[in-house]
């Protein structure tokens, strides 16, 4: 796995390694787990998963865009709603 240095305040990294101890967790997990509630996925991951409800549905590519799109932001609005931290919304036309 690829390793990679940030820069995060004293009390950002206490609040990570209380948070990882609380849950029986690592902070890498926290962090993955962060990443992918913002909506932070990689390239071959989005394009599996559009590809597998592709082939479930009966949309047409822009259909089935404009629908991961809405989904995309149901999630990052429930997450802003429970406080999370989630990526801004974009829209793609």
């Amino acid at each position: 796995m690829p390793r990679m240095t940030i820069t995060i305040s004293a009390e950002r990294q206490r609040a990570l390694k209380e948070a990882a101890a609380r849950r029986g967790t690592t902070i890498t997990a926290i962090i993955d787990q962060s990443l992918e509630l913002a909506g932070i996925r990689t390239r071959e991951s989005a394009a599996d998963i559009v590809s597998r409800a592709r082939a479930r549905s009966c949309l047409s590519e822009q259909e089935a865009t404009d629908l991961a799109l809405q989904e995309t932001a149901k999630v990052r609005d429930a997450a802003l709603a429970h406080g999370t931290s989630a990526a801004p919304r974009t829209e793609r036309r």
